[in-house]
């Protein structure tokens, strides 16, 4: 979700952009809820028998089946949902719970939890229960990711305290108390799904399994129970097209993006692996056998995994194998050269197509010796089709389909609606239904994708009568500026559940990246067991004391500052704020569109959160979710201070009404701003560029030589340049289509990327004022340009520990930036003499 984005119109987003309150009441019978699953499925196997009995009878059962589908759609639906649980394994949520238990808190706590499963209710919803038994905490649950959810209550309710993504540190007792009323808790929808298919490249790419390890324990702690599962499928899509379609290796080096990049080739956006590449054979091999591991961890828990299918992206050597067959591109996205972009696709009318579909599944099978039945593919993800025949369309997705039951008969097909907000002027409602009439109600599930600030769903009757998960895209690019929706989530959700006719089953995460905002997914994340809206200013506070173990006034003043200003964007187009340290350097950046620049709070609060935090510091300056807090505030502060200086030097450098001087003072200030930026960041490790090309760097392993024949210090410069590349340039010769798309505020690339090119352009902004002379444009792009170039195939190393004391450090840029003397007690020369 990239380039395209950006070519939605104002008018468009205003047209996007309406009130996502439901529409119209329903009658009662629709809104009663509809068919219960237990219905559908009766009802599927009584028509055989209906046409075996008289006449009588069957007007008399077909009466009552007219009054059941007179209830709405939702049992339709519902089958959907009926078949992935019905197929999913059994599991042992005892067992898995235990381990997770185990792994995540320790021995000594194992004895202190007893685990007992529980039968499911008629409605198959996850319930948990807690309870004591004897001296023991008890939890109770029909399945792993709902035991794991209780546990993670209990630590929330009960303990105040409890994890996230950065895997900051419970805070437990040594012995856990026992809770004295019953607690039982059930899902107010069936999924909790997890995962943008952009995640994997944004935040996973070069993950190892301890890292993989935690982090599906915390998804079962936060109760989700479908996660996409996109690791290692090249090894498929190889074996596939080798094995079965003659394609050679060398042609597959073609098809395959780079290692940073293969959301967007899996997605047919892209092909192939720029200035590196092709993708190493290691690579393919290592990440086949990750995959295993995630899913058979995944399965433990009971988990529905979302699975590769085909889509009808292909080699184009697939060409010379098969040049009888209908071949066309798709469009170019993101401006690459012909190398790179429109990739051959089958026209969805060829029978290969479908065949092509089912090998693909079937060799996954083989390879996994497992299938969720839960299928993952676009079609059209930011390229709309060529044509707008209502009848294509719907073959179109009748082909996607047809090859997934062709090869797995319960298969359901999980499809991202981002096309549906990407490009509204080609999805009109006429061509969305008609798409989605090409797949049958109970093979197909949509991710509604930008459910918080652009719903699809009102707008297409609940997707005429599919299954649907509310998501929250929220992010772009895993870029990291402070921003959310907190009233939303808090409330749309319940509401659209409601309106939904029994079409909505869950809620979902479909962030770009993560490590970021973790507030607002935590919310959501939440919102998947609640039936009614949550009161935004009583869950704050709550949330804020058991993300430090504390019930702290200066916290919760801090929390209701930041949760009136940056988490309080409501219906808010375009991602997270985009701090202008990540962008090239010129007049034009001041915007409140997509990836916005501008911040539409008043940013005073951000101060005030900041001095409440500092305040806070005796006492919590040592716990590790405050320190990466205080930082993220300070960092964003320091960001709209940059916006601030920006918008001055913008002002009187055009009103050429001040002297030289002041102009480049201005320009050292900035500079000064983008320093301290910098140093707040090198104090917390969640904000280091080092552990980012660290990870990248491991990929190339142990071994002196790879399986493909490629020495260790060629495996790491090729990760290396892949991680460079994604957060700074995104891609080569592609006119910066996609440039600092995914820029992040870490250490290490503010002072080794960001701060030269601005050093760059502020130094040029003072000699052009000075000599009253225009700026040369086209020499300080080229003088950017090959310093960039250079910068991404250096190997200048990045700290991966941090420097100096974030508490002390925010303490001493707020005295430089506010007041010294606004927050007492205060040791500022202390602060000085830490980081001198």
């Amino acid at each position: 979700m990239h380039s395209a984005s950006r070519k939605v119109s104002t008018e468009t987003k205003q047209s996007l952009l309406v009130n996502w309150l439901p529409p119209p009441k329903q009658p009662p019978y629709v809104a009663s809820g509809g068919l219960k699953l237990d219905d559908i499925l009766e009802l599927e196997g009584s028509m055989s028998w209906l046409r075996r009995r008289n006449m009588a009878y069957t007007v008399g059962l077909a009466m009552g089946i007219c009054i059941l589908l007179m209830q709405g759609l939702g049992g339709r639906v519902e089958a959907s949902v009926a078949r992935l649980k019905k197929n999913a394994e059994p599991h042992d949520p005892v067992a898995a719970t235990r381990g997770l238990i185990t792994r995540r808190l320790g021995a000594k706590y194992t004895d202190q939890i007893s685990l007992r499963a529980l039968p499911s209710d008629a409605d198959e919803l996850d319930v948990f229960e807690l309870g004591s038994d004897g001296d023991k905490l008890e939890i109770a649950a029909n399945s792993a990711t709902a035991m794991a959810y209780g546990l993670h209550w209990y630590f929330k309710s009960v303990l105040r305290t409890q994890t996230d993504w950065e895997n900051h540190k419970l805070q437990l007792p040594d012995k856990l108390p026992k809770v004295d009323e019953r607690v039982r808790l059930k899902r107010s929808s069936k999924f909790s799904y997890y995962q943008n298919v952009d995640t994997g490249s944004y935040s996973l790419w070069a993950w190892s399994w301890p890292q993989w390890e935690k982090h599906i324990d915390w998804m079962a702690l936060n109760g989700i129970n479908m996660p996409l599962a996109f690791t290692g499928q090249e090894k498929v899509w190889q074996n596939t097209f080798h094995k079965y379609y003659n394609v050679s290796y060398e042609g597959l080096g073609k098809f395959f993006a780079g290692s940073a990049f293969l959301s967007w080739g899996r997605m047919g956006n892209l092909r192939g692996s720029w200035v590196k590449g092709p993708l190493p054979q290691a690579f393919i091999d290592n990440q086949h056998e990750l995959q295993l591991r995630i899913l058979q961890r995944m399965r433990e828990f009971g988990m529905i995994p979302a699975l590769p299918a085909f889509a009808g992206h292909v080699p184009e050597d697939l060409k010379l194998t098969l040049p009888n067959a209908n071949f066309t591109r798709s469009p170019n996205w993101g401006n690459f050269t012909d190398e790179h972009c429109c990739v051959y696709m089958i026209e969805p009318t060829d029978p290969l197509y479908r065949e092509i579909g089912k090998v693909f599944l079937e060799e996954q099978r083989a390879l996994y010796n497992y299938t969720s039945s839960l299928y993952q593919c676009d079609t059209y993800m930011e390229m709309a089709p060529e044509f707008t025949d209502l009848s294509e369309l719907k073959g179109a997705a009748r082909a996607v389909i047809d090859g997934m039951t062709a090869a797995d008969p319960d298969a359901v097909w999980l499809m991202q609606g981002w096309p549906f907000v990407d490009d509204p002027n080609y999805w009109t409602r006429p061509r969305v239904k008609a798409y989605l009439d090409g797949v049958p109600t109970d093979k197909l599930i949509i991710l509604d994708f930008y459910s918080e600030a652009v719903p699809i769903w009102n707008k297409m009757d609940n997707y005429f009568g599919k299954s649907w998960i509310y998501s929250v895209l929220h992010n772009f690019g895993g870029n990291t500026g402070m921003r959310g929706d907190l009233p939303t989530l808090a409330t749309a959700p319940a509401l659209a559940k409601r309106s939904g006719n029994g079409t909505l089953v869950g809620i979902g995460l479909t962030m770009e990246g993560i490590f970021q905002n973790y507030v607002v997914y935590d919310l959501i994340l939440q919102m998947a067991w609640e039936d009614s809206p949550l009161d935004i200013t009583k869950w704050v506070p709550k949330y804020a004391g058991r993300r430090y173990h504390t019930q702290n006034e200066h916290i919760e003043h801090a929390w209701n500052y930041l949760s009136r200003s940056v988490y309080n964007r409501t219906l808010a187009y375009g991602g997270v704020t985009k701090s202008l340290v990540c962008l090239i350097p010129h007049w034009g950046l001041l915007y409140d569109k997509f990836q916005p620049t501008l911040i539409k709070y008043d940013p005073n609060d951000i101060v005030l959160a900041w001095k409440e935090l500092l305040l806070a510091g005796d006492e919590l300056r040592n716990v590790d979710t405050y320190r990466h807090d205080l930082v993220d505030v300070t960092k964003q502060f320091l960001s709209n201070k940059l916006l601030e200086q920006y918008q001055h030097l913008k002002a009187i450098y055009s009103a050429k009404a001040v002297p030289a001087n002041e102009v480049c003072d201005l320009t050292k200030a900035m500079l000064t701003t983008i320093d301290r930026l910098e140093e707040i960041l090198a104090t917390n490790e969640d904000f280091l560029l080092g552990n980012w090309i660290a990870d990248a760097l491991r990929l190339a392993g142990d071994l002196n030589v790879g399986g493909d024949g490629l020495t260790r210090s060629k495996l790491q410069e090729y990760y290396e340049y892949e991680a460079r590349n994604q957060v700074t340039r995104w891609g080569d010769n592609n006119n910066e289509a996609i440039h600092d798309y995914a820029g992040k505020e870490w250490a290490g690339l503010v002072k080794g990327y960001y701060l030269p090119r601005w050093t760059m352009w502020l130094t040029e902004v003072c000699s052009a004022y000075t000599d009253h002379r225009e700026m040369d444009v086209r020499a300080l792009k080229e003088k950017r340009v090959t310093f960039e170039l250079a910068w991404q195939l250096s190997h200048e190393s990045f700290p991966t520990t941090t420097a100096g004391d974030s508490f002390l450090i925010s303490k001493r840029i707020y005295s430089e930036y506010i007041d010294m003397n606004a927050v007492v007690p205060w040791d500022f020369f202390e602060a000085k003499a830490l980081v001198m």
